[in-house]
């Protein structure tokens, strides 16, 4: 017969993916609002919006495609990384983030004649969502985004340090996506240098009570 201990791990399980789902979604909607207040996103978002322009394709689609690419590579490198939520993050992501594209265009005028002050709060609450779904995907710990995992491979593989190959990964990726036109602004400056110190606040005291996980100071 299944112990206690088994039949609330399994449901403790399932709770977790749902909350991971629920977070990628977030993550998504966020960069739907960076998508129309033009003022920048987080480094993968910004190439993948400059390459996807250039390429004729929606934001979901390319990130889906390139986070297949990075996949493979990964799959035949390291799988310790991947899980149920490395899937969610390639999918959910982008093409949450095209469905609230697509809602704000139809509710507000473009960036362009939006004005300062209302984009700024845009971004704002892009940020938000971003640092609210990321504190939640991370803590459920169910796989890591392609994009991280090969943050942590390179270093881990050579003698690079995490820190300094993160910065130049994402470095490349917010110039590629400028040179492809890619927005960068104030966004992309408050993901750079906000997400480090903010997110383990949220991991600590918003994340880790929903999902029951503790986190180590």
């Amino acid at each position: 017969m299944e112990s206690f201990f088994e039949r609330f791990k399994g449901r403790h399980m399932i709770k977790r993916t749902l909350i991971m789902l629920l977070a990628v979604t977030i993550m998504g909607m966020g960069v739907g609002f960076f998508m129309h207040a033009a003022m920048g996103s987080d480094p993968f978002s910004t190439l993948n919006l400059g390459v996807s322009s250039k390429l004729g394709l929606s934001f979901g689609l390319w990130q889906a495609i390139f986070n297949a690419i990075l996949l493979v590579v990964i799959v035949f490198v390291d799988r310790s990384k991947l899980g149920i939520g490395t899937i969610g993050n390639m999918l959910l992501v982008g093409f949450s983030a095209d469905i609230m594209s697509g809602l704000l265009t139809n509710v507000l005028p473009p960036a362009e004649e939006l004005g300062i002050i209302p984009r700024v709060l845009l971004t704002v609450l892009g940020v938000l969502m971003q640092l609210i779904g990321c504190s939640f995907y991370v803590t459920c710990d169910l796989g890591m985004a392609p994009y991280d995992c090969i943050s942590y491979l390179v270093p881990e593989r050579t003698r690079i340090p995490f820190r300094w190959w993160r910065i130049l990964t994402d470095v490349i990726c917010v110039g590629t996506g400028f040179a492809c036109g890619a927005a960068i602004g104030i966004g992309s400056l408050i993901m750079a240098f906000g997400t480090g110190p903010l997110l383990p606040i949220f991991n600590r005291y918003l994340a880790a009570p929903v999902v029951g996980r503790s986190i180590e100071k």
